[in-house]
């Protein structure tokens, strides 16, 4: 990671960044997003509608580095152009999607905005708990018309709990590499210095 990738990603405050520098950096940390989500659709799935959301990654790593604007244009991209890409765009799998994605981008910017310090972890399983309820909420009131939808409600907040703390914890191991990158560069400045 100490090449091209370590450099964009230590780097990952956009409001200094020129108007060319920072359209290249979103295109850049966006198809990082559309990769990942479109490879993840090819991993194994012990249900069908479980997925474990290694491309919400990115967007962990833009929230805790207080990209908001950034965070919610690239999940929503990830979204519809990962549903192009795998063919889904024009199906109910895209709708409950952005659903989910909805619900989870407000509950973690309105964490990351209260009192409260939630650390990658926190904001990853809420974000992947309040994805569950969103999709869930989206099947009830486009697909089911029946309460009896909210029956898988439990299985879901365990499946969301699971996956949060998986994409939270890989998300935290990209933080401190990259944290360790930073570092790195500043005693190579600082040598350079002497």
């Amino acid at each position: 990671m100490k090449g091209g990738f370590g450099r964009l990603f230590s780097s990952m405050q956009f409001n200094n960044l020129d108007r060319q520098k920072y359209i290249s950096y979103l295109a850049i940390y966006t198809a990082f997003a559309i990769t990942i989500f479109v490879v993840e659709t090819f991993i194994p799935k012990p249900f069908p509608f479980l997925k474990l959301g290694l491309a919400n990654i990115v967007t962990l790593l833009l929230l805790s580095t207080n990209n908001i604007k950034e965070a919610v244009l690239i999940a929503y991209c990830k979204t519809i152009i990962g549903g192009f890409a795998t063919g889904t765009l024009f199906s109910p799998t895209t709708v409950l999607s952005l659903s989910g994605t909805s619900l989870s981008l407000l509950i973690m910017i309105l964490l990351l905005k209260s009192k409260f310090n939630f650390s990658i972890l926190g904001l990853s399983i809420a974000g992947a708990v309040c994805h569950n309820f969103g999709q869930i909420a989206a099947v009830r009131f486009i697909l089911i018309k029946e309460n009896s939808i909210f029956y898988l409600t439990p299985l879901l907040i365990v499946t969301g709990i699971v996956t949060g703390i998986i994409t939270g914890y890989i998300a935290f191991l990209v933080i401190k590499e990259l944290e360790k990158i930073e570092n790195e560069k500043k005693l190579s400045k600082s040598k350079r210095e002497i």
